[in-house]
C-alpha cells in the first residue's frame, strides 16, 4: 500500500526552465497548490554560472529545486555542442553542487533522448545510453 505525501503549508520552490513546456506545467501545478514558486529567467539566474546559481539560491532560500531547464534543440545539438553541454551538463552540475552544499533537494528532469525506455527497472546514472 502506498501512502500519499501530504504537504501542509506553503513551500518556497525554485523551478528552472519554467518558460519551457515542462517547467511551465510544473510552475502552474505548484501555484495551483498554493506554493511560493520562483521561476527565474536565464538573465535572472544563468545555470551555467555557478556564482549566479549560488547567489539566487542564497537570496531566495528554496526548500527544493526542480531543474526543468535544458537545451532541447536536438537537431542543432551537433552544431551547438558547447551550448548544449553548457546547459545540459554544466548547468545541471552547478545546480547539484549548490543544492548539495545548501542541503536542498534537487529534482533533475531528464530527456527521453538518453534512454530508450526498454529497461524493466529504474535507470541508473551508470546505465549505458541508448
Amino acid at each position: 500500500m502506498s501512502e500519499r505525501l501530504e504537504v501542509v503549508g506553503t513551500m518556497n520552490i525554485l523551478i528552472t526552465g519554467a518558460h519551457g513546456q515542462l517547467g511551465h506545467e510544473l510552475w502552474q501545478e505548484a501555484q495551483a497548490r498554493g506554493h511560493d514558486v520562483k521561476v527565474p529567467s536565464h538573465r535572472q539566474m544563468d545555470i551555467t554560472n555557478i556564482k549566479a546559481v549560488q547567489n539566487f539560491i542564497d537570496r531566495h532560500l528554496p526548500v527544493c529545486v526542480i531543474n526543468a531547464a535544458a537545451y532541447t534543440q536536438v537537431d542543432k545539438a551537433e552544431s551547438e555542442k558547447s551550448l548544449a553541454f553548457a546547459v545540459n551538463k554544466t548547468g545541471c552540475t552547478n545546480l547539484a553542487q549548490v543544492c548539495a552544499k545548501s542541503e536542498i533537494p534537487l529534482f533533475q528532469v531528464s530527456t527521453d533522448y538518453v534512454f530508450d525506455g526498454k529497461k524493466k527497472a529504474p535507470y541508473l546514472e551508470s546505465d549505458p545510453v541508448s
